[in-house]
């Protein structure tokens, strides 16, 4: 063969190549197929790693040398991210790199019920896979100021793992948002209080009222007990310290030596007893006028409400 003919043959499996290398880029595995599968790419996995296990789910072929060579040539291996990913083998080397790239992982929706404490929302999250118990329940009490009272109850949505610093600043910044929307601070000052009472106060409202229509009235019976320097005697404060909460309390419970005790101790309870909704907040902040100052629980689940303790006394018999 001469030196042309050589050249020739160069070129020639040179070009071949190049075919091939562009042709298994854009050529998926499966052409046209509905089959979505989850991937989850842990912490941690190098490029080589994630080939062999879109390579393992059947997203691409296995040992895709193609694969890790566009990836090289594009110097993509720090680009790469992580989490559970929706992949299908109808996806070219080009789709799937793309999804990676941009993180366009798959996330869930899930929804912090209101009233729940900090502790009902660590085991919730650990629950669902999105944050571990221990270590933001640890953060919880090691932050400067409580958590308790500040995760505002919604619906979130969050990928799985997302971790206990992100959930916290995410629900954090949601409160942020929401106080700052609905003016709190300006109009806890207008009453006399700081954003702090009102978030303490609206997570007792939020424990013992269950209809949302009763709110402003219970919270009238709070303010005007703490204006006359009465005790709140709220049994939502001693469920809260007690660490499994009881149908029934009794004069046992209610003698607990707690400055969460309000049978015990005048004012407010020095922090926050659940995380209260908006409804409860807004409650908080617009009591409903009214002399009450006692309510009791009635068979319907709502509250019948007194002013004098003689009435009282005749409501719960």
């Amino acid at each position: 063969m001469n030196f042309i003919g050589k050249l020739f043959f160069i070129f020639s499996l040179i070009f071949l190549i190049t075919i091939l290398f562009i042709t298994a880029i854009y050529f998926p595995l499966e052409e046209n197929t509905p089959i979505q599968k989850v991937v989850n790419i842990p912490s941690g996995t190098n490029a080589k790693e994630i080939v062999d296990l879109l390579g393992e789910d059947e997203i691409i072929r296995k040992n895709n040398y193609t694969f890790r060579i566009l990836i090289k040539l594009l110097k993509l291996e720090d680009q790469l991210k992580y989490g559970e990913y929706n992949f299908s083998p109808s996806m070219n080397m080009f789709q799937i790199l793309d999804k990676l790239i941009k993180g366009e992982v798959i996330t869930y929706k899930i929804t912090i019920p209101e009233g729940y404490t900090c502790t009902q929302i660590a085991e919730l999250l650990d629950k669902e896979e999105i944050a571990e118990k221990e270590i933001f329940l640890k953060l919880a009490k090691d932050s400067k100021k409580t958590w308790e009272g500040y995760l505002f109850p919604d619906t979130y949505e969050v990928t799985k793992k997302y971790g206990e610093n992100n959930m916290s600043k995410v629900m954090l910044s949601n409160f942020n948002q929401i106080a700052m929307e609905n003016k709190f601070e300006e109009k806890a000052e207008k009453i006399g209080f700081s954003l702090d009472e009102i978030i303490i106060l609206a997570s007792i409202i939020e424990k013992e009222a269950k209809f949302s229509e009763e709110k402003n009235k219970v919270s009238s019976v709070f303010h005007n007990r703490l204006e006359k320097g009465m005790k709140l005697q709220s049994c939502a404060t001693i469920q809260y310290i007690l660490e499994k909460p009881k149908e029934i309390l009794d004069e046992k419970d209610l003698k607990i030596d707690s400055p969460y005790n309000t049978y015990l101790y005048k004012g407010l309870p020095p922090g926050p007893i659940c995380n209260p909704g908006l409804d409860s907040i807004i409650a908080a902040l617009e009591p409903e006028e009214g002399d009450y100052l006692y309510f009791v629980l009635g068979e319907n689940g709502r509250h019948i409400f007194s002013k004098t303790y003689q009435e009282h006394l005749r409501n719960k018999k």
